[in-house]
């Protein structure tokens, strides 16, 4: 069987406060950054967060409906639960995480309004 890493670019605003978001929620360590970029890494993981101008994300349109759902791996799912609104995070649905495929699952959006889902091994 052949290893699996993955890379995930993010467009983001607000570099800072979404490099905050992803380091504390996922247990990312941040392995470089400039003005325009920040790379977060894990084993097997590496987030790609690129800024770009307020013109180019206003034209972008985000919805809980997309095809695509990143979802991560953390322990401690309930610490999170808290920690993701501190962050300027929320949950969604705010009430109520989800179980299946042997994991406990909590959708939440990120400070910018991306829909990504925490799992942990139940």
């Amino acid at each position: 069987m052949t290893a699996v890493s993955a890379e995930l670019v993010i467009y983001v605003q607000r570099l800072e406060s979404m490099r905050a978001f992803y380091v504390a929620c996922l247990g990312l360590a941040a392995v470089e950054e400039d003005e325009t970029t920040a790379t977060l890494r894990s084993e097997g993981l590496t987030v790609h967060l690129v800024k770009v101008p307020a013109a180019v994300a206003a034209s972008i349109e985000l919805s809980a409906e997309t095809p695509l759902k990143a979802a991560f791996e953390v322990t401690g799912i309930e610490t999170l639960r808290g920690l993701i609104a501190e962050l300027g995070g929320r949950l969604d649905p705010p009430e109520r995480g989800h179980s299946f495929g042997g994991y406990s699952r909590l959708d939440a959006v990120d400070p910018e309004g991306n829909v990504i889902q925490l799992l942990e091994a139940s």
